[in-house]
């Protein structure tokens, strides 16, 4: 269905939702601050992007055969703008004198500059499907890198466009090691005429899908390890219960219906755990629950009078970051699972009052993005844990609530004002950042795992 912009979503409220959960009209974030924030004394927050070199990758036209034929455009479409949305490679053009299906001249392409020569051919499948081989050379060694065959569905089929971001990731994988982020979906909350509702849609802005329709609030959607569930907080019965959605039925079940408030799940790696913030004993901390609900909720934070919510797990489910106002101001801290060692991440100066919420762990490696405030404007951080360093990616406009994508490198966030608002890509290495969708009232995305993997033999 069509998504209709709307009023701006107010992301200030999260302390006053949790301390009176009747009134909960915002986002989900700490409390607008009355104050202009500056980077604390000997903290130097800045943009750093290094160049870097991108490998020339042409695109040929795919061939096909009989049968096949109106598929070339659609899917080498497809192809093209996933490897350029993957910023791994600098695209060339092919030129208006290249033909499908012609012997590669891999000297004449080293040439002009290329690295890498993909060729594609398209033939009729099983059940009005298709087969999509693709063979990406090497124009430097005079090679072939990754040689696949990938069976496709009907273009009509849900399946479809996933089957071809698979296709998509893999030769990056082929060229660079890592697959591209292409085969995953963007889970998000968009606010009209009085109630917030959940949404999903593709990592390159198409297929709109809208999950509920209650008529209500929800918010903080997780998305779970094996991306068939998404978790998130509802007020759909009136008080703030944890659910769970299955995508394939879209059928619901109560993960968390305790007293007060259930919000901002997180599942485990291994899809065992949900972390959430809960209400207890007139604070919020963040707790687990197994996901078959066996064994009863595991506190994991002690506030002693502050709150703490929004966990993230490591990439390794030993860990998790969260947020905390222990310190008076809202701040990013890391701890083990079960443990009591609350290590502080986000910057800190006695005396000066910052904002740092939001975080998200990449599962990838040791790094937590998060959202941090500036001159009174929430902006974008990525701390890294193995050095302590911190790195601004935004510094103009809003920017809030980031999540990581499944390969590590690639945010999206929300914004109020850039570009009339709606939620952005931005691509940590290069700074790129794209529309996702545009509009006032979308909010809190949260990007999935890859939801494919076409696993080819090993590259050459």
């Amino acid at each position: 269905m069509a998504i209709r912009p709307c009023r701006d979503i107010r992301p200030g409220e999260k302390m006053r939702q949790i301390r009176n959960t009747l009134l909960v009209m915002a986002l989900g974030l700490f409390p607008t601050l009355l104050f202009a924030q500056n980077p604390p004394e000997g903290v130097r927050l800045g943009l750093r992007y290094q160049p870097e070199y991108l490998p020339k990758l042409v695109v040929l036209p795919f061939a096909a055969q009989t049968g096949a034929e109106a598929m070339t455009q659609p899917v080498s479409g497809i192809v093209r703008r996933d490897l350029d949305y993957g910023d791994r490679f600098e695209l060339l053009d092919a030129g208006v004198g290249a033909v499908p299906g012609a012997t590669v001249n891999l000297s004449l392409w080293k040439e002009r500059g290329a690295d890498w020569v993909l060729e594609g051919e398209l033939t009729p499948g099983d059940a009005s499907g298709s087969r999509l081989r693709l063979v990406l050379h090497d124009a430097v060694y005079g090679r072939v890198r990754g040689e696949y065959t990938f069976a496709l569905p009907a273009q009509g089929d849900p399946g479809f466009r996933l089957a071809v971001h698979a296709a998509s990731d893999e030769v990056t994988r082929w060229a660079t090691g890592t697959p591209g982020p292409a085969s995953s979906r963007i889970a998000f909350v968009l606010q009209a005429r009085g109630a917030k509702e959940m949404y999903v849609i593709d990592y390159d802005g198409e297929n709109v899908q809208r999950l509920t329709n209650d008529g209500s609030i929800v918010l903080s959607p997780a998305w779970a390890p094996d991306g068939r569930q998404i978790a998130y907080m509802s007020y759909a019965s009136g008080v703030p219960y944890l659910y769970e959605m299955d995508l394939a039925s879209g059928r619901t079940r109560v993960i968390s219906d305790r007293d007060g408030l259930n919000a901002t799940p997180d599942y485990s790696p291994d899809g065992s755990l949900i972390a959430f913030a809960t209400s207890v004993a007139g604070n919020t901390e963040v707790a687990t629950i197994r996901r078959d609900r066996s064994g009863g909720v595991q506190r994991q934070t002690t506030g002693r009078g502050s709150d703490s919510l929004s966990p993230s797990f490591s990439p390794d489910g030993r860990r998790f970051a969260f947020e905390s106002n222990r310190l008076g101001e809202p701040h990013i801290y890391v701890m083990s699972v079960g443990g009591n060692d609350a290590r502080l991440v986000s910057d800190y100066a006695y005396g000066v009052r910052s904002y740092n919420t939001s975080p998200d762990w990449a599962p990838t490696g040791e790094k937590i993005a998060y959202h941090t405030r500036i001159n009174d404007i929430h902006q974008i951080v990525v701390v890294d844990l193995a050095d302590g360093s911190r790195r601004l990616l935004t510094n103009e406009w809003w920017n809030e609530d980031p999540s990581w994508g499944p390969d590590g490198r690639h945010l999206v966030m929300s914004s109020r004002d850039r570009d009339g608002g709606g939620l952005f890509i931005l691509d940590t290495v290069s700074g790129r950042i794209r529309p996702l969708l545009r509009g006032v009232g979308y909010g809190l995305p949260a990007w999935s795992p890859a939801l494919l993997r076409t696993q080819s033999p090993a590259v050459r």
